[in-house]
């Protein structure tokens, strides 16, 4: 794992161990995320399910004003700190708990939610009810990223978020959500 580019390009990440419960994005699949969203990456990132953080790191790196990292595992979150002293990025908040709670409780506004949460256990599709019925952590014109197995069905639309992209690379999707805007 490493930093793809921006201020920290080329950086190396820790890698979480072996029997961890963490699969990180593959490099190939994190360069097309960011070059869908295009190289320079404004505002607040949330990465939820945050595993190794290299998501979040990886905005931070091209330009976003701030990182929320988001896990409820010991070893993802130790891993996430790790990184993040490791890089120096000082820009960052990290919440150790149920991604319910936090989104239904967060007061930050999001321009980039990332979502890859472990694969075949429908984390994918309860994150984007939760997100559909309070999009309020979304600012306008924000994009939910969300990264799953290519098999999963995830829908068309949720609460107010409706698809507007959908990428396949190797075994997993890449969808990309936005705010439907009245009269679409």
């Amino acid at each position: 794992m490493r930093v793809i580019t921006g201020k920290k390009r080329g950086m190396k990440l820790l890698s979480p161990p072996e029997d961890a419960p963490i699969r990180p994005t593959a490099d190939r699949t994190k360069e097309s995320i960011f070059n869908l969203i295009h190289e320079g990456i404004e505002g607040a990132f949330l990465d939820l399910f945050a595993g190794s953080g290299q998501m979040g790191i990886e905005a931070l790196s091209r330009g976003a004003e701030k990182a929320v990292f988001c896990d409820n595992d010991k070893t993802a979150v130790d891993l996430i700190k790790a990184n993040i002293k490791k890089t120096g990025f000082t820009d960052y908040s990290l919440f150790f708990g149920d991604y319910r709670k936090y989104l239904k409780t967060t007061t930050e506004k999001f321009d980039i939610i990332f979502i890859d949460p472990p694969y075949d256990r429908g984390l994918v599709q309860k994150a984007l009810t939760v997100l559909g019925e309070n999009d309020s952590c979304l600012k306008n014109g924000g994009i939910v990223i969300v990264e799953c197995k290519y098999n999963e069905v995830m829908p068309e639309q949720q609460g107010r978020l409706i698809l507007k992209d959908r990428r396949k690379y190797g075994i997993a999707s890449v969808l990309i959500y936005g705010i439907k805007e009245d009269g679409q």
